[in-house]
């Protein structure tokens, strides 16, 4: 009964999990796009923007109505970073709003990056303030979780804000700061951009332009041609507070290369004003004027606040839309609910109803299994004690078989040892016959009398020889059957001495019973185990034995 009990609560779980619990999408094709968008984020910012809007579209597919889906929120994330490596700030704006309404409110890490990523789009606009704030919540979050990378990147992102105020001693602090726990995590990604922030402003040249320098050392080998860019840029502002005007021109012009093959509007942007500083210092007005000019319509273009107020209002109205939609849709929920639980109640009736019958079923085919298992278990007893009967009667007549041999090995050991005297005897009676050339009259009449008794006994002795071994040939007739049928060409001595050496007895004691001596007994061994096609090291009393 207990496993239909546990049936009946698993499918009241399932049935409960399928009408209430919200399906949880993780998609593959995804998270691959999200992994080519971050791979290729500082090498091709504009491909990386096509792999995040196709995941963003594809996660939006699997995703049902007020379910969070943190998968599409990463995907939301790498478009948001792209984008602003482009200075496209008021569409990476409105992604980031839109994620921070999309993340799963538990993920406090995920939650950590998006006001990260806020804090240094708002540094961009020049609004500080805002910066601060959103990079204020990021480094709250990551020193709760512990996350020691990210609170570097608050640090970074902090000190770049500092900078942007002119405050560089504090900016300093922060840029140093973020820089020892890169280095001290080995993420040299990292450690370049903090390397590239240390040499925005004034300082000891020489050191800066170390810093720089190893920088490029490590996004080329990373190929983050973004950073590159930016790399090229503040190598050649350094080179510009070092008053190497040409040296400064060379790294502006790589600059300018790598932003322009990569469409970073934001470095090219920097390239127009550190250009502008050059050619003003080295006397070329025109050509310092012209990159002036560029970089004020460039400028424009990126810090519009037209444009960020457009996205705030949008965002605002998105977020009365969805509280209206969310009223809407309460009520609408509230049927649907009810509606879940009367087909909710109606399929558990069901499954009780077939777990009920299926229960009845089993129990009936169970109850004829235990009939028939009991059935088999008397069947196998009575096979069982007619076995052991079997194996009584093997044992008794195996016990008779060997009581039977002993006793025939005993007749003719007892025989044997009756032999040794035989040599006695004809010694014995060879020394009367030489006693009797001496005698004469009724002495020797009386003489011969005792010799005539001794052959007597002599001739007795063969006979009891003869009859014994008939007898042991009797007994021992299936064992005789059974080595012709297998060596039909043996002699009759052979089966004789085989016949001796199956039950047992010695080459001396067989040697005593013939009445041959032992080397004899031996040579006919060796014929009958070349009869026997058996080699020098087969047993060969075990495999008479074994017959």
């Amino acid at each position: 009964m207990k496993p239909y009990i546990f049936l009946i609560v698993i499918n009241f779980f399932v049935v409960l999990h399928l009408s209430s619990a919200p399906n949880v999408f993780v998609n593959d094709e995804v998270e691959k796009l999200i992994d080519k968008s971050q791979e290729i984020l500082f090498t091709n910012p504009e491909q990386a923007v096509l792999y995040a809007a196709k995941a963003i579209k594809l996660g939006a597919s699997y995703e049902k109505e007020g379910q969070n889906n943190d998968q599409k929120v990463e995907a939301m994330l790498a478009y948001s970073l792209a984008e602003k490596l482009l200075g496209n700030f008021d569409s990476s704006i409105r992604m980031l709003y839109d994620a921070l309404e999309s993340v799963t409110p538990s993920n406090s890490t995920l939650q950590g990056r998006i006001y990260a990523l806020m804090g240094g789009l708002y540094c961009s606009l020049t609004d500080y303030n805002k910066a601060i704030e959103f990079n204020d919540k990021a480094t709250s979050i990551f020193k709760t979780t512990g996350d020691s990378a990210s609170i570097a990147l608050c640090y970074n992102n902090r000190g770049i804000i500092h900078y942007n105020l002119d405050e560089f001693n504090i900016a300093e602090q922060f840029f140093l700061q973020a820089l020892s726990i890169n280095r001290s995590l080995k993420l040299m990604k990292e450690v370049a951009g903090n390397l590239n922030n240390l040499t925005l402003y004034k300082g000891d040249n020489e050191k800066k332009i170390e810093y720089i320098k190893e920088a490029i050392v490590i996004n080329k080998n990373l190929n983050a041609q973004w950073s590159l860019g930016e790399n090229y840029n503040n190598l050649g502002k350094q080179y510009f507070y070092a008053n190497q005007y040409d040296n400064a021109l060379k790294a502006l012009s790589k600059a300018f290369e790598i932003a322009t093959s990569i469409g970073a509007k934001e470095l090219i942007c920097d390239n127009y004003e550190y250009s502008s500083w050059v050619y003003a210092a080295m006397g070329d007005y025109k050509t310092a004027y012209q990159s002036f000019e560029k970089l004020y319509l460039l400028s424009n273009e990126l810090q519009s606040s037209n444009k960020l107020r457009s996205v705030e209002q949008d965002i605002s109205n998105k977020r009365y839309l969805n509280q209206k939609r969310a009223a809407e849709n309460k009520e609408q929920n509230y049927k649907i609910e009810l509606l879940k639980r009367n087909i909710f109640i109606l399929i558990v009736l069901i499954i009780l109803l077939v777990t009920i019958s299926l229960f009845f079923s089993k129990w009936y085919k169970r109850k004829k299994f235990i009939e028939l298992m009991e059935a088999r278990y008397m069947l196998e007893q009575s096979n069982r004690q007619l076995a052991e009967l079997k194996l009584r009667q093997q044992k008794t007549e195996l016990e008779n078989a060997q009581k039977s041999l002993n006793n025939t090995r005993k007749e003719l050991t007892t025989f044997a040892v009756f032999l040794q005297s035989k040599n006695d005897l004809l010694v014995k009676l060879r020394n009367m016959i030489r006693q009797g050339y001496k005698m004469t009259g009724d002495e020797l009449s009386n003489h011969l009398k005792s010799l005539n008794l001794f052959i007597a006994q002599y001739q007795s002795m063969d006979k009891e020889r003869n009859n014994i071994l008939m007898n042991v040939e009797e007994k021992n007739m299936e064992f005789l059957q059974r080595l012709t049928k297998l060596h039909p060409d043996l002699t009759q001595g052979e089966k004789d001495l085989a016949l001796l050496l199956f039950i047992n007895l010695s080459t001396k004691e067989i040697a005593l019973l013939t009445g041959k001596i032992p080397k004899t007994i031996n040579m006919n061994r060796y014929r009958l185990r070349k009869s026997l096609n058996l080699s020098s090291s087969d047993n060969i009393t075990e495999y008479l034995q074994n017959l």
